[in-house]
């Protein structure tokens, strides 16, 4: 089983929470470089790595939270549902991974 730091998870997830809100701030129009979350299969995250899928992880954390309408996480539940999507996502390449992951979130 995938095990992620725990302070990794969370400065990850500061960091991208962070980063999204400043950047919906300053977007005008979608640019060349746009991408939608839920363009992504569970293999197009699978196939990330080191920083740049935990980037994509702490962004889906942030997109759920927001979604609940909470700033507040557990760090450990968090892990929890990495661990969780990354063997989900293992197992069901073809998944659209945003989907697969609010399911495992809630």
């Amino acid at each position: 089983m995938f095990k992620l730091n725990v302070g990794a998870v969370a400065a990850a997830t500061f960091t991208a929470l962070s980063l999204v809100g400043m950047n919906v701030l300053a977007a005008d129009a979608p640019s060349r470089n746009a991408r939608d979350l839920k363009d992504n299969s569970c293999k197009d995250v699978m196939r990330l790595s080191g920083q740049d899928r935990d980037v994509a992880l702490a962004v889906a954390h942030g997109y759920v939270l927001g979604k609940k309408g909470t700033t507040q996480y557990e760090i450990d539940k968090l892990a929890q549902i990495t661990d969780q999507f990354i063997d989900y996502c293992l197992d069901n390449p073809k998944e659209n991974a945003l989907a697969a992951f609010e399911k495992l979130a809630k």
